[in-house]
C-alpha cells in the first residue's frame, strides 16, 4: 500500500473505534448545554435589535383629493404609503369616506369596489369585505383589510397612516 492509498483510507475510515465511547452521557449533556448557551448568547444582539426597532410607521401625509369631488358611492384609487401599495378611497355617504389598502389578505389579489352590492370584492377566490370597517364578509381571506387613516383639512382629504384591523 502506497502512502497515497493509506492517506485515502484514513480519510474515508476516520472513525476511531477505540475512542468511540469517550462521549458518555454527562459529556453529551454538557456539550448540548454548552451549545444551547452559545446559541442563546449569540441571539442576544438580535433580541436587543428587535426590541429597539420601532414599529413600522406610515405617518406621512398624502393628499388624495378634494372633498366633494367624489360622488357618493364612487371610489378613487391611489397608492399609499408608497407606489407599491395600492389603496382605494370610497365615499359611502355625504360625509363619510373610507380608505383601504386593496391587497387581499388571502393572496394579495387586488380588491375592487362593488358599488351595487356595497362591498369590496376579491375576484381571485370570491372574498368579500365590509366597506364600513374592512372586515371579512365571506371567502377565504383570514383577516380584514388594513384601513388607511384619513384626515380632512381645508376641504381636502389626506391619507395619514395605516391601521391593521383587529377582526
Amino acid at each position: 500500500m502506497n502512502r497515497f492509498e493509506k492517506f485515502l483510507r484514513q480519510l474515508s475510515f476516520n472513525v476511531k473505534r477505540d475512542r468511540e465511547l469517550d462521549l458518555n452521557r454527562r459529556g453529551f449533556i454538557a456539550s448540548t448545554l454548552s451549545l444551547m448557551g452559545i446559541f442563546f448568547i449569540s441571539s442576544t444582539p438580535l433580541l436587543a435589535f428587535s426590541k429597539n426597532k420601532k414599529e413600522e410607521s406610515h405617518e406621512t401625509e398624502l393628499f388624495i383629493t378634494k372633498e366633494g369631488e367624489l360622488a357618493v358611492g364612487e371610489s378613487l384609487p391611489f397608492t399609499y404609503p408608497d407606489d407599491n401599495d395600492p389603496a382605494l378611497l370610497i365615499r359611502i355617504s355625504e360625509k363619510e369616506y373610507r380608505a383601504y389598502n386593496i391587497k387581499c389578505t388571502h393572496l394579495m389579489c387586488p380588491v375592487y369596489w362593488e358599488k351595487d352590492s356595497g362591498r369590496l370584492a376579491c375576484p381571485c377566490h370570491n372574498g368579500f369585505f365590509n366597506v364600513e370597517d374592512g372586515s371579512v364578509l365571506a371567502g377565504p381571506p383570514p383577516r380584514a383589510l388594513p384601513s388607511i387613516k384619513l384626515k380632512f383639512k381645508n376641504n381636502k382629504i389626506y391619507a395619514t397612516g395605516i391601521s391593521q384591523a383587529q377582526h
